[in-house]
């Protein structure tokens, strides 16, 4: 059975149990190329599929997700669920499907992704000739398929080519960058190892700087940055506004909530970042929109039921259950690096981070641990490498404290980047940091 055929099924069974429902199958093929001691040590190649669930009766909701590609297995286990809820405040009717089926499919991606050879990869990366480093590489065909209630039938099929590498010039001096498109660019992919190289061996050559516990003026990488502005997007998320996971309030809508420095789109309709779609999971069609544009919180994040609660209108960023952002951009500024490094003054170059932490996400309080060369700048020159540190402080007070924003943007994904990115440099005038 194929995935068109098992999402027929589902929702043939399904819709004889439920009032509502949509039924997304996703399938895809994948090949991984992991490196190690600067050498492609182990290729892996698998096929996965996921089977989403959305039901609706008596006003009862249920959102599921399965591996299992028995249709009777999916709606047992939902139908079970169901009954034993009560009526959800959230709910909503499905609305009127207005998405259109997408192919956005590489076919260098794709070869490469279906038969586990990537040659290719290896010869045009250069990655034979690399330094002592570590990462991985993974290049993937997707293909999904919706069906609902609604009247929704749609299908959309994507290619993704990723990586991220990380340079070691000794064990405590390393580099890392990432990349990430729904083509195969190889061009994008050296950059970014070439960067990474570039990081570890100008750590390299600096005295190490032991770090005092304080406030500093922080640049933030592509990298950095990233991540962060992933945890901003999901707290314009009108089920995060709802349940008080959020350090955003409604009556915030139009206000200025950051610098005008700062704008943050979801583009959906990004073609080069891999979270493209032009329907979102009830079927709505996607559309661009800012998030935060000249610091002023334009919108949240909606499907139809955070919309009808929070008094908007669907966004067409509709989950399986949740809304959330496909792809993330923050416009370019106006400053080179080198540029941005003079505005920096004195203060921290940030390159890499991980371990982003919320002690209270309803006021946006964290902590995030940097990896990897961690710059100490004195008049807009780096002067030396510090050991590890924890950046800390607030979203909303590191949003208002931007203080220019790089004109060359990145596209980055990888562990600590989820959500596809294309992100530049970001200064902050004044941030928390621990020495460790």
């Amino acid at each position: 059975m194929n995935v068109v055929e098992l999402a027929e099924e589902v929702a043939r069974v399904i819709g004889s149990r439920v009032d509502e429902y949509t039924v997304i199958i996703e399938e895809g093929s994948s090949t991984m190329l992991k490196l190690a001691n600067g050498q492609p040590s182990i290729i892996q190649s698998w096929r996965d599929y996921q089977v989403g669930l959305y039901a609706a009766k008596d006003k009862k909701i249920v959102g599921s997700t399965f591996r299992s590609t028995r249709p009777e297995e999916v709606v047992e286990k939902t139908a079970r669920i169901i009954e034993k809820l009560q009526p959800s405040p959230l709910y909503a009717p499905l609305p009127e499907p207005t998405g259109r089926p997408y192919s956005l499919v590489d076919k260098r991606i794709e070869e490469m992704a279906t038969t586990g050879d990537v040659t290719r990869l290896i010869e045009d990366l250069e990655l034979e000739n690399l330094p002592n480093a570590a990462g991985a590489i993974t290049v993937s065909v997707r293909r999904k398929v919706l069906r609902g209630s609604n009247g929704a039938s749609l299908e959309g099929s994507k290619t993704h080519f990723n990586g991220y590498i990380r340079v070691f010039a000794t064990d405590d001096k390393s580099g890392q960058w990432s990349w990430t498109s729904t083509r195969y660019d190889p061009a994008s992919a050296k950059k970014a190892i070439t960067t990474a190289i570039k990081l570890a061996e100008e750590c390299n050559k600096l005295p190490n700087i032991k770090l005092e516990t304080g406030k500093y003026r922080v640049l933030l990488s592509p990298m950095v940055a990233g991540n962060l502005i992933e945890y901003i997007a999901r707290a314009a998320s009108g089920s995060s506004v709802i349940f008080g996971m959020s350090f955003f309030r409604p009556d915030q809508l139009g206000g200025e909530v950051a610098s005008g420095q700062l704008t943050i789109h979801d583009k959906p309709l990004m073609e080069e970042l891999p979270g493209f779609a032009s329907f979102d999971d009830e079927g709505v069609a996607t559309i661009n929109k800012p998030i935060i544009e000249k610091g002023v919180l334009k919108t949240f994040l909606h499907n139809s039921k955070t919309a009808r609660l929070l008094g908007g209108k669907t966004t067409g960023n509709a989950g399986v259950i949740f809304p959330r952002a496909f792809n993330i951009e923050v416009e370019p500024g106006d400053l080179d690096d080198e540029e941005l490094m003079e505005a920096l003054g004195n203060g921290i170059y940030a390159t890499n981070n991980w371990y982003t932490r919320f002690q209270n996400y309803a006021e946006g309080l964290f902590s995030t641990v940097t990896r990897d060369a961690l710059f100490v700048v004195e008049n807009g020159k780096p002067v030396g490498c510090a050991p590890r540190a924890r950046i800390t402080g607030s979203l909303p007070g590191l949003m208002k404290s931007v203080e220019a924003v790089g004109r060359t943007r990145w596209p980055i994904e990888w562990w600590e980047v989820g959500i596809p990115s294309l992100l530049p440099h970001i200064l902050v005038g004044e941030i928390g940091i621990t020495s460790e």
